[in-house]
């Protein structure tokens, strides 16, 4: 998606049994997920016409539909799958940035008692965006480590994708005082977490970590760690700290919107020499790759627009 092209002005939606224009799509506000944040999403993108490990994303869409109970939901797996491909199919898009939603519902009378409620399965197919700009794909993003510390895992599964961010929103106010855009968020312990859609890698000692409590198991993210691996690259899981970050000999945010995205500052000091690292920009060129293996894609069903 250009980005000078209005967020939402293109697009196909499905809610309540029926697809429609994006714009169209409406929340009621008795419904809980409006009320409450009691919703979970995913998010797929397509490109060059096929889903990029759409399997993955349902597996992890299956374990959050189960831990958030929504048993009346009324569309089991291959139920949604249809559904993200007519989004698609319709939207007549070959590169796509897909989202998911699962909301509470309304429940049946102004007590809110949640088991009353129906569950409503919600889904759009956009035209493809990345996180960050264009420039900053290429450059890299400026970040900062923001004093706003990240909901413990402990109240909020974080595996569980969520649209109750109020934490994030509160780095993100950081960032923009401190003329930056994006915002990585630390632990209730001081240790780095992640940012708004975001997880973040850090290349220290020849050693890649990523860390390993608090934040979203990021398909991108499995992904660079097995990545690594064909690099000879040592890749884990760790606790760190902001000052390991800081100090780091290279920067990467993952996501799905915007796959592999270098950091080129973090407080306002450059990683590195403020360009892309040699790690980073080999992991990005081997990530694209991945999106012709038919071992990681699936083909989107046009037809089932007709």
């Amino acid at each position: 998606m250009a980005e000078t092209e209005a967020y939402g002005s293109a697009g196909v939606g499905f809610m309540d049994g029926e697809y429609l224009a994006f714009a169209q799509l409406r929340l009621p506000v008795t419904d809980m997920g409006f009320q409450l944040s009691d919703m979970c999403y995913d998010a797929i993108h397509v490109r060059n016409g096929r889903f990029f490990l759409l399997e993955d994303h349902l597996d992890r869409w299956d374990q959050a539909i189960a831990e958030r109970r929504y048993e009346t939901l009324g569309y089991d797996r291959d139920g949604v799958a249809r559904v993200l491909h007519g989004c698609v199919a319709r939207a007549e898009l070959r590169e796509a940035m897909v989202t998911v939603i699962a909301t509470r519902g309304t429940p049946e009378t102004g007590h809110k008692d949640l088991r009353t409620c129906k569950n409503r399965l919600i889904a759009w197919a956009l035209p493809y965006y990345a996180i960050v700009s264009d420039q900053e794909l290429a450059d890299g993003c400026d970040i900062v480590v923001a004093e706003t510390i990240r909901i413990p895992p402990e109240a909020v599964n974080p595996a569980v994708k969520n649209f109750g961010r109020l934490d994030f929103v509160g780095a993100l106010f950081e960032a923009y005082d401190r003329d930056a855009r994006y915002a990585v968020l630390l632990d209730r312990d001081g240790f780095i977490a992640e940012g708004r859609g975001w997880n973040i890698f850090a290349l220290c000692d020849g050693v890649l970590l990523s860390p390993d409590r608090g934040v979203l198991e990021g398909i991108t993210r499995k992904t660079v760690l097995e990545l690594s691996e064909k690099l000879n690259i040592k890749g884990r899981l760790a606790r760190i700290p902001a000052d390991r970050l800081r100090a780091a000999d290279e920067v990467f945010l993952t996501s799905t919107a915007g796959g592999i995205m270098p950091v080129r500052s973090i407080d306002g000091r450059l990683v590195g020499d403020g360009q892309p690292g040699p790690v980073t920009v080999r992991l990005k060129d081997m990530y694209w790759r991945l999106h012709d293996d038919p071992a990681y894609t699936t083909a989107v069903d046009y037809p089932a627009a007709t």
